[in-house]
């Protein structure tokens, strides 16, 4: 399991990274949020991968890895409806011509980037995990 552990330190950390990086643009644009959205972006995106990385380092690796690749899917999906798809103040065309255009819009699409390959690092440590019926179990 120390593979796996490795692994998901990465695709957590890459993920914290790449999210913290998007919020300088969207905090000095300024591009605003429902308090719903705020809600869901510290729970699902920020909360719910470092829980999900917890478990994994207790022992819990089906919870743990569950956890991060439904964590980490629910937050591509979050990113990409509203900085992608529906236009929105959130959208990556709605931040105006201006210094924080080109960071907004590229954090989103690393952001884009880094959410799609960890949840698929999920789904990997779901078929790892020792008591997952999915994978062979190590």
């Amino acid at each position: 399991m120390a593979r796996e552990l490795q692994v998901a330190a990465l695709a957590v950390g890459l993920h914290l990274v790449a999210n913290l990086a998007h919020g300088v643009p969207h905090l000095a644009a300024p591009v605003p949020l429902a308090t719903w959205q705020w809600a869901f972006v510290f729970a699902v995106v920020v909360l719910a991968p470092l829980v999900a990385f917890g478990l994994l380092w207790h022992g819990r690796p089906r919870g743990g890895a569950w956890l991060i690749a439904v964590s980490m899917a629910a937050s591509l999906a979050f990113g990409l409806y509203f900085h992608f798809g529906v236009p929105n103040p959130d959208h990556v065309d709605a931040v105006r011509a201006g210094p924080w255009h080109r960071p907004f819009r590229t954090t989103a699409t690393l952001v884009a980037a880094v959410d799609a390959v960890a949840a698929l690092v999920g789904l990997w440590l779901v078929s790892e995990a020792p008591d997952s019926p999915v994978g062979v179990g190590r």
